[in-house]
């Protein structure tokens, strides 16, 4: 099957959110990005000594920043698509092994995670990633009335522990991949449908695939132990 490859993102990251101020303002516009789209909310904390929690949660209710639902998502999926190969990962800064488990409304058909080996992100810094796969059918004739074809939840908590020298640092990416052939066995290629954006204590990355330099308002400064450190909408 001929595909083609579409990736989004480099340029891009969601606001971050309050806790408190989930709902967006009134005048926000619909973001789509390819792939999988929706809002999910990141909620690192830090426990003391260097070690972290990571709850990731799209089954919360409201909207993200751009006024559509929290959740994960397809928009304009035709009648006739194939579906497959839906992955979300996860790069938690540094070379770490993280545990995961799973919370109240999350779907048994994400499988995972796997992790990968670390490898260099697009700001020039070290990720750990962690990978779930999506193993249940996708129906693209399950598009609700609100036009979106959803995605089992997704609601986890990763435990770790941060080397010396990112003791306060819990920067991470989000990375989204899927493959859709909107025609099925039509001569349309499918297309490989990927993008990622990072959040966490350096914040949304703007720059190109060259190293970025840290600014101060990248501070590494955390909340304290037992406390949310900040949660951000992606």
């Amino acid at each position: 099957m001929k595909r083609r490859t579409v990736a989004k993102g480099m340029g891009w990251a969601a606001p971050v959110v309050a806790l408190a101020s989930a709902a967006p303002p009134a005048a926000a516009s619909l973001r789509k990005d390819p792939g999988i789209n929706g809002w999910v909310l990141n909620s690192p904390t830090s426990l003391g000594s260097c070690k972290y929690t990571l709850k990731v949660d799209s089954t919360v209710n409201g909207n993200g920043p751009d006024g559509a639902p929290f959740g994960l998502y397809l928009y304009d999926v035709q009648s006739s698509a194939v579906i497959s190969n839906a992955v979300l990962t996860y790069w938690i800064i540094g070379n770490q092994t993280a545990t995961w488990a799973t919370n109240s409304g999350h779907s048994t058909c994400w499988s995972g995670p796997v992790r990968g080996t670390p490898a260099t992100k697009a700001d020039g810094l070290v990720y750990t990633p962690y990978v779930f796969t999506y193993t249940c059918p996708i129906n693209p004739a399950s598009v609700s009335a609100d036009g979106r074809l959803r995605l089992g939840g997704f609601n986890v908590t990763a435990t770790f522990t941060q080397p010396d020298n990112l003791c306060n640092n819990v920067t991470y990416w989000t990375q989204r991949s899927i493959t859709i052939d909107q025609d099925g066995v039509g001569s349309q290629p499918a297309a490989d449908l990927t993008f990622e954006r990072r959040n966490g204590t350096l914040g949304p990355y703007t720059g190109s695939r060259a190293p970025q330099a840290r600014s101060a308002s990248g501070s590494d400064s955390v909340g304290t132990a037992g406390t949310a450190v900040s949660a951000a909408a992606s």
